[in-house]
């Protein structure tokens, strides 16, 4: 009976009662080109994918300033019959230190509530799958950007087998901003996600731009119009709370002495409250089992009984 305690309690001390939650699961993540390769298993078993990829920004590419990066992925239907799909952005193929941040570029969006450079379809239900990430860039020039693929397949010789596909490079070019031409302030970082139910007061730091106006939608639906106020140099307004887990995009256009501007279609989403674990709490619940455990192992620990103390008293003194 001692012994199962003792045993109930050990488990009690190693089996942990704060988990944390990712409402976004845990695949969408900052990785470079090796996970696509090699983190289901031996890189050497991946079969090509045939996937066609492609790349390319939607508009000009300003230093310091958002750029849509726009990822186009086709043959779905034909290539492979599949369920769900990862996606990398990338920076070279080095398959270390490929990510874009590691190139002097800022990942301001991924699409899917995060800034990572690997994101994840659960389902995929088209043909042909366009999806984008906003990037910003910190250095006029030349930038090469990549998009990978990986996947299974459900029929064919290579059935249950890990699927791998890069694309070619895909030079971009990092053009000087205008003094005078009306911008986002080059760190402003937009709201990416938040929790269902709340509504997201925006504060946008601009230059040069005499106003703004801010437009929301759902995702490729019609655009709403928000009053903005300007506060300190930077301009206020509220998109509105989404009682349900989904998404919405928003945008900025910017008027001043230039060309009127507009920012790429910012993504924003609503998520159920995740869980996160106070290390301090969890610090003192380990002590706590700690003295816990002693406490009962001393508690249950076998009695020594009077006449085994008084032979040991008269051995002593005899």
């Amino acid at each position: 009976m001692r012994s199962k305690l003792v045993l109930f309690i050990t488990l009690c001390l190693v089996i942990p009662l704060h988990v944390s939650g990712n409402p976004g699961g845990v695949g969408n993540s900052l990785e470079n080109m090796q996970c696509g390769g090699a983190c289901h298993g031996d890189a050497d078993q991946n079969a090509t994918s045939n996937l066609q990829l492609s790349l390319q920004p939607s508009g000009t590419v300003w230093v310091g300033q958002p750029a849509e990066i726009v990822v186009q992925i086709s043959g779905l239907d034909t290539s492979h019959a599949l369920d769900e799909l990862g996606i990398f952005l990338l920076s070279s193929t080095n398959a270390n230190g490929d990510i874009p941040t590691t190139d002097g570029w800022d990942i301001l969006s991924d699409g899917m509530g995060g800034a990572n450079n690997y994101i994840e379809y659960t389902s995929v239900d088209s043909a042909v799958l366009t999806h984008s990430w906003i990037l910003r860039a910190d250095e006029v020039g030349e930038k090469i950007l990549y998009v990978s693929v990986h996947h299974g397949d459900n029929t064919g010789i290579d059935a249950g087998s890990p699927f791998f596909g890069v694309s070619q490079a895909y030079s971009l070019s990092v053009e000087p901003i205008p003094d005078n031409l009306q911008r986002l302030d080059p760190e402003y970082k937009p709201p990416t996600s938040r929790d269902i139910g709340e509504s997201t007061n925006l504060c946008v730091q601009t230059i040069a731009a005499s106003n703004v106006i801010i437009e929301w939608r759902e995702p490729s639906g019609l655009p709403n119009q928000l009053d903005t106020t300007q506060v300190n140099g930077c301009w206020e307004a509220e998109l509105p709370a989404s009682l349900v887990a989904s998404n919405i995009e928003w945008r900025a256009i910017l008027d001043g002495e230039g060309p009127q501007q507009t920012t790429p279609w910012f993504s924003l989403t609503s998520a159920e409250p995740s869980w996160e674990a106070d290390e301090l709490a969890l610090m003192l619940q380990s002590i706590a089992h700690v003295v816990l455990f002693f406490g009962l192992v001393l508690l249950v620990r076998k009695p020594r009984r009077r006449n085994d103390e008084f032979k040991d008293y008269l051995e002593e003194n005899i």
